[in-house]
């Protein structure tokens, strides 16, 4: 019985528990241009095409090296115009009682 339920489990989380790594990354562009998202890429040392700005949607294609893709989205969080958020070592400071 425990090991049907542990299978059962295990499926489950296969399918949904984990995205796929690979997948291309969508965001909004804003005022962001081709040749500003090109730029950024080869910056980074992406391949060309990593980048790409389809009906006011940016779609990033992550490159095989876990630097440049980390380069890349960094970058184009830092301008501002995309809706990427980010996730890094960060603690929440309690505020002090008053």
């Amino acid at each position: 019985m425990v090991s049907r339920f542990l299978a059962l489990l295990g499926v489950i989380l296969s399918l949904v528990g984990c995205g796929n790594p690979n997948a291309p990354i969508k965001t909004t562009v804003g005022d962001l241009t081709q040749q500003q998202v090109d730029a950024i890429v080869e910056q980074c040392g992406g391949p060309s095409g990593m980048g790409v700005i389809q009906n006011g949607a940016l779609t990033i294609k992550p490159a095989s090296d876990l630097v440049v893709t980390s380069c890349v989205l960094t970058a184009l969080h830092a301008t501002g115009e995309t809706s990427l958020t980010t996730v890094g070592n960060q603690r929440y400071d309690m505020p002090e009682a008053r």
